[in-house]
């Protein structure tokens, strides 16, 4: 499905085609790419059909085919996380965002693969693997990593099976796999779109983030679901025009967000002088300008995690009550006792730890979130304030590393963590290309930024002109 979700909307209102007719062809897209041994596996669960007459398609995503990652609740599909554990078990009530894109007349089509558990069951997983949806693939060189843990999220906008879908963020799980694929994550500012039924890891960064193939696509996609929620006051729309219209100066920070690798920043860089050309303000090494300290412990970043998954998803499994899934210490259990199929690739330390918490106390988890925070939170406000910019601009992450399920992911570094810390919002803009593997910017800023980070991406994309479209290849050299 080439079309985006504006162009979708305006066809419907012209009368162009048929809202049925989108819906079959969504799935029949999925039918074609998706199954078999060198299928992409991006779908966990998909609806057989639908019933056109019930879209109203004056709405603003009336008719629009979305994908949900399979860690939002859906009454009509399973919700699993991608353990066989929670294998065909449904919930009992829709998620609040799912709620609000039935309101706006979206289409539901299926639920996405993920990284199983939203990539904290082990501490050398594959991205894009789960139990249940097997090993999603990166639909421009097949061998890749698709990123994750929203993989399935990503893979489906890229490979064109829908023009929208949603997946959440915790640190990086939606910039990540947009990135390696080729399309736009947008991450919003915590809190502002609901996570209430959603499989939480941590509830004071766990977030719904949205996929699209432009810019322009995920500003109103979200202005929707903001209006729907009535989450920011005052009228995103209107905020978003304001922010359009007024020129902006772009921060980059380089201590700690380069070198990990050099062809993606020749990239970045390009980008850069593209930018600049057009007319653009850039103050480069912002943070060696204003002092900013953008480094991040893991360390304490794990502490927070774990403690917070314990109680989080330990209460999210309560309500659940899946027999023999209703703790995190029960899918622990289902885990050991079905090696084969959940853990033959790696393991489960992160939901081992987060059943003992040994080594964990509350206070080492207070001290540790008010460190983290503070940090991000600080180089963030530092970096605009004294440097006097709207934006920072970053690499996203290198290209996508070759699928390895017996080391695992290969992540030299990234760009998306001090926004996930902070709460902030964030969105990564496909900026080029290392041999037919994409590559992304992340544009990030203060909490409640939202507008000013989505224009100056759609700004970026319209210099730009990149669109990077999936060539289904099996390795790079072919």
């Amino acid at each position: 499905m080439s079309l985006g979700v504006r162009d979708l909307h305006a066809g419907y209102l012209r009368g162009d085609f048929k809202s049925d007719e989108v819906i079959a062809a969504s799935l029949s897209r999925i039918d074609e790419l998706d199954g078999g041994p060198s299928g992409l596996r991006a779908v966990i669960s998909r609806i057989d059909g639908t019933d056109a007459s019930q879209f109203d398609l004056l709405l603003p995503l009336g008719g629009v085919p979305i994908l949900l990652k399979d860690n939002i609740d859906t009454t009509a599909l399973p919700t699993t996380a991608g353990s066989l554990a929670l294998a065909g078990a449904k919930a009992a009530d829709d998620a609040p965002v799912v709620v609000a894109i039935r309101k706006l007349g979206g289409q539901v089509v299926g639920k996405a693969n993920l990284s199983e558990w939203a990539n904290m069951r082990g501490t050398h997983s594959s991205s894009g693997w789960s139990a249940v949806g097997g090993q999603c693939r990166n639909p421009h060189v097949l061998d890749r990593s698709p990123g994750g843990s929203s993989s399935g999220s990503a893979v489906a906008v890229a490979a064109g099976y829908v023009p929208l879908a949603l997946g959440t963020e915790t640190d990086g799980s939606v910039l990540c796999p947009a990135a390696l694929n080729g399309v736009y994550g947008f991450k919003p500012t915590h809190g502002v779109l609901p996570t209430q039924g959603v499989v939480p890891i941590a509830s004071s960064q766990d977030t719904v983030g949205l996929f699209a193939r432009s810019a322009v696509d995920v500003s109103y996609a979200f202005s929707a679901l903001v209006g729907a929620e009535r989450r920011i006051t005052g009228g995103f729309e209107g905020a978003l025009d304001r922010a359009r219209c007024r020129p902006f100066t772009i921060g980059v920070p380089r201590s700690g967000f380069f070198g990990y690798s050099p062809k993606a920043d020749a990239v970045f860089e390009e980008a850069l002088g593209a930018l600049r050309a057009a007319g653009i303000a850039i103050v480069d090494e912002v943070d060696a300008k204003t002092g900013s300290d953008f480094a991040i412990s893991e360390v304490d970043e794990l502490v927070v995690l774990i403690w917070e998954m314990h109680h989080d998803l330990g209460a999210y499994l309560a309500m659940r009550g899946v027999p023999g899934a209703s703790s995190i210490e029960e899918i622990v259990a289902f885990n050991a006792a079905h090696p084969r199929t959940e853990l033959e690739y790696f393991g489960q330390e992160h939901l081992e730890a987060a059943v003992s918490l040994e080594g964990y106390s509350e206070a080492e988890y207070r001290r540790a979130r008010n460190e983290i925070q503070r940090r991000a939170e600080g180089a963030i406000a530092r970096s605009k304030t004294l440097g006097e910019v709207d934006v920072l601009c970053v690499p996203t992450m290198g290209p996508a590393w070759t699928i390895d399920h017996v080391n695992g992911d290969f992540v030299s570094g990234a760009g998306y963590s001090v926004a996930a810390v902070a709460g902030a919002p964030s969105i990564s803009v496909p900026i080029g290309d290392v041999s037919g593997l994409p590559v992304g910017m992340t544009v990030f800023s203060h909490a409640y930024a939202d507008a000013q980070v989505l224009a100056v991406a759609e700004k970026i994309s319209e210099i730009l002109a990149v669109r990077l479209t999936p060539r289904f290849l099996p390795r790079i050299d072919a």
